[in-house]
């Protein structure tokens, strides 16, 4: 993992609204917990971006504005284990599991407000 502690990452990071880098797109990972049910909820959402520095993203928007995002993965258990066992073995970064590209996602941060519009089109 580039950027991060992969540790870290594996210990809370992929649950608590952590963002990987890959190829041009960002992993926007979040879970939220339900009381009454018990399950938690854990997605993964996409967009285009650019990196800065193995640090950064920045968000890439179309000539129009707008942003070109989409859930990838969605997972509801009441076994944390099982959601985080699910997310490394499935196959949402290039068609590949997160093992498959752990030496080559980047964890980043926010850069800020600062937006890239796509000049490719």
């Amino acid at each position: 993992m580039i950027n991060g502690d992969l540790e870290i990452f594996l210990d809370t990071g992929w649950f608590s609204e952590a963002l990987l880098f890959l190829n041009g797109r960002a992993y926007w990972h979040e879970a939220q917990y339900d009381p009454e049910t018990g399950q938690s909820h854990f997605f993964v959402y996409t967009w285009r971006a650019s990196n800065e520095n193995n640090m950064f993203f920045h968000t890439i928007l179309n000539q129009d504005g707008t942003l070109d995002w989409s859930r990838i993965y969605e997972d509801f258990d009441i076994n944390v284990d099982l959601i985080k066992k699910r997310f490394l073995q499935v196959k949402i970064f290039d068609e590949k599991s997160f093992w498959e590209v752990e030496s080559e996602i980047a964890w980043l941060d926010d850069a800020g407000p600062v937006y890239e519009q796509d000049v490719s089109k």
